[in-house]
């Protein structure tokens, strides 16, 4: 028996409607797949479209969940949000026909000013119910490279040398699809014809019978401590990312506890391992290098190592990725919130956001008002009920000054701010609320990566 792979996404059909006379378009004969990748730096969320209809909003080194259409010819359509402007901003459309059992992936790159869109095109597999492989084909998505080297090997056999390469990329390059046996696999990408020049040598990872895959190498951005990143999305719309061990991800601690002391704080039990020093209320440590497997710090009186006045185990964090641990909590009740947050500055908007450890206060609004104006009854926030202990959203801005205001969820009690934030374009920048001297109040501090 045969099944046809299909995609997580509903299979979807545009009911094109002809003129006044009631005539209809002719009847599809089959369906194919249709998706897109991000793989311009530094751009925001694109929004990609079949006519007018969204499909998908898509970060930079992403793949919009996979989506079947009739076999049809359309206008597919990639738009961005500008904070000046209402409506979003079309970068780019392209005609495509759709054709039946074919996928067509639309790959982004160059910049936002005038994006490059390729179309890649293969056959949508028809699966055998007893079939032991899997489909795999690598792209070469990281500019800043040139040409590299694939390799790709079973993590039980042996490690693969020189001339093994499974395909040599140019940049915006795509393999031939290229089957498989199903089991555990590692992938390195090295310079062309030399490989010992390593730019990626990824952790395993299990591959299973039965399913298509795309990996793709990008450039790494602030959401990474390594350079580059390999990103896999199969036709089920299963994304998944596939780090480099030898990059291990970094902690940063952020102290918003306002009843805690200024700390030192110590990756192990015997308290000799110490990694930061004297951290007070209200600041935020650089990023320290942690281990991958599971850590528990500990958390003592600046300058003594008499008591231990809590701990907070962080379990398995993940390879290549920079996290933070807020402290929060009341007297003798202290602990941690432990996030991975989004870094990665964005070309056409400053993005900010609040973490909220104001222990005295409840749910929050957060106004963001261009500098000087006043805060009214009219006043709409920018971010609304950020509960205690949590990260609000992210807001998105122009390059400008900014006045920042706190209130209670719903209401018109002012209970901080204005806090003054100047942002550029590209900026990313965290707040953190917490408990001010007069009760009930918050104050804001910047808490931004150095």
């Amino acid at each position: 028996m045969t099944r046809i792979l299909t995609f997580l996404a509903c299979a979807g059909a545009l009911f094109l409607v002809a003129c006044s006379d009631g005539s209809q378009f002719p009847e599809a004969t089959g369906e194919g797949g249709v998706r897109a990748i991000n793989a311009i730096p530094g751009s925001p969320a694109i929004t990609f479209l079949i006519e007018e209809r969204a499909l998908d909003n898509v970060s930079y080194k992403n793949s919009s969940t996979p989506a079947l259409y009739d076999d049809f010819e359309y206008n597919f359509n990639f738009d961005i949000n500008i904070p000046t402007q209402a409506d979003p901003l079309r970068i780019a459309s392209v005609p495509v026909q759709v054709e039946v059992d074919r996928e067509h992936v639309f790959v982004l790159t160059g910049d936002l000013a005038s994006p490059t869109v390729t179309t890649w095109t293969t056959d949508l597999r028809d699966w055998n119910d007893s079939d032991t492989v899997f489909e795999a084909r690598f792209a070469h998505l990281a500019a800043s490279l040139d040409s590299v080297d694939v390799y790709f090997y079973d993590n039980d056999g042996p490690l693969p040398v020189q001339g093994e390469q499974v395909a040599t990329l140019e940049y915006g390059e795509v393999m031939d699809t290229t089957d498989f046996e199903e089991g555990t696999y590692r992938a390195l990408i090295t310079a062309p014809g030399d490989i010992d020049t390593v730019y990626h040598s990824s952790i395993a990872v299990i591959l299973n019978a039965q399913s298509s895959y795309l990996i793709s190498l990008f450039d790494g951005d602030e959401n990474e401590t390594s350079p580059y990143m390999l990103q896999s999305m199969s036709t089920l719309g299963i994304g998944q990312r596939i780090p480099d061990p030898s990059y291990p991800p970094t902690i940063r601690f952020v102290h918003g506890a306002s009843t805690l002391q200024n700390i030192d704080v110590y990756a192990d039990e015997t308290l000799t391992e110490r990694v930061v020093a004297n951290l007070g209320p209200g600041e935020a440590t650089p990023d320290v290098v942690t281990a991958t497997d599971d850590t528990t710090w500990y958390f003592t009186p600046a300058g003594s190592t008499a008591t231990v006045l809590f701990e907070h185990a962080v379990n398995g964090p993940p390879w290549s990725t920079p996290t933070a641990l807020y402290l929060t909590g009341e007297t003798d009740e202290w602990s941690g919130v432990y996030l991975s947050q989004d870094r990665a500055s964005t070309s056409t908007i400053a993005k900010v956001s609040l973490f909220h450890s104001a222990v005295n206060v409840g749910a929050v609004d957060i106004y963001v008002l261009q500098r000087g104006d006043p805060l009214t009854d009219e006043s709409r926030p920018a971010l609304s009920r950020v509960p205690y202990g949590a990260p609000s959203a992210t807001a998105a801005l122009a390059a400008g000054s900014y006045d920042i205001y706190v209130r209670d969820f719903a209401t018109t009690t002012q209970i901080g701010g204005p806090f003054e934030v100047d942002v550029e374009l590209g900026d990313v920048v965290y707040l953190l609320g917490i408990d001010a001297v007069t009760p009930g109040e918050i104050e804001i501090r910047n808490v931004s990566p150095p």
